[in-house]
């Protein structure tokens, strides 16, 4: 994971560099449809994108839209060319997976997200890209979602039952959503609100960033918090208030090394699930609508 993170960051600064120096410009819509055969809850919809922004809207209808805005930057004619050809996306159909991701030089998708095919003998291309993703899909879906460059991720008035969402270097919204949810940001702040309460255990994280969640007023559930920088705020009515304390082991055997960490809970209502919140550089703010 550490060696996949400072290749991205590489890919990123080379970017940047080179954009300030490149003149020509090529737009391109991508659009893009497709069926699904069987129940749209038994299926879950992915995307995975490298330089720009996903919004997802939940609609009423059996396809999946896909509307995808390519933009190629590049100093000369030769070069805008080669990113033409070589910039794309790929549709992938497997069982009950629907996979749509960036089609991109030096990157393949493995394991629910894109990666590097060789950090180590990564060279720069001639041109700079972005993706921008609009897609509807059927909105009892399940939903993946994850981008890494040079956009934020919006999904709004899905129905799904699980949902989750990874951003590098932007943020994450979503709006009306429902389902078992795991938020993971890093540079970006996050931002949910439910049209139903969560019905089993979600996580949320946010490295540098905010954490602003709106649950419906039947709430019930234990929230874990924990923050180097931040602080948890909520006008919920709080049950009551313990610190948790879970073991890590390691080391090898005979050797064996154990670290006890205690995080603050508050509980709201029963506390029937156990919702966890992590930010470094950030506050969370839980709201009732």
């Amino acid at each position: 994971m550490k060696q996949f993170m400072t290749c991205v960051i590489l890919i990123g600064w080379l970017g940047a560099q080179s954009a300030k120096a490149q003149q020509r410009e090529f737009k391109e819509e991508i659009k893009k449809e497709v069926s699904l055969v069987g129940n749209p809850n038994d299926q879950t919809l992915i995307l995975q994108n490298l330089n720009g922004s996903i919004d997802v809207v939940g609609y009423e209808g059996e396809n999946i839209q896909i509307t995808v805005e390519k933009i190629i930057w590049a100093k000369n004619e030769n070069d805008l060319a080669l990113g033409k050809q070589e910039i794309g996306i790929k549709i992938l159909q497997n069982g009950k997976e629907i996979v749509i991701h960036a089609d991109v030089p030096n990157m393949k998708y493995k394991d629910g997200h894109l990666t590097s095919i060789d950090c180590d003998r990564y060279e720069q291309p001639p041109y700079d890209h972005t993706l921008n993703f609009n897609v509807r899909m059927p909105k009892n879906m399940k939903l993946v979602v994850g981008t890494i460059n040079n956009g934020d991720i919006a999904v709004a008035n899905t129905r799904g039952s699980y949902l989750k969402a990874n951003n590098i270097n932007g943020g994450i919204a979503l709006k009306n959503v429902t389902g078992q949810t795991e938020v993971h940001a890093i540079n970006g702040e996050v931002g949910i609100s439910y049209a139903k309460n969560p019905d089993a255990a979600s996580t949320y994280y946010s490295l540098n960033g905010d954490i602003n969640i709106t649950y419906q007023r039947d709430l019930s559930a234990e929230i874990a918090f924990k923050s180097m920088n931040g602080e948890l705020f909520t006008d919920f009515d709080i049950a009551k208030q313990y610190a948790k304390t879970s073991k890590d082991q390691s080391g090898e055997k005979n050797k064996t090394k154990y670290k006890y960490e205690a995080k603050p809970v508050v509980q709201i209502g029963n506390g029937a699930l156990f919702h966890d919140f992590e930010t470094l550089n950030g506050d969370v703010i839980i709201k009732k609508i």
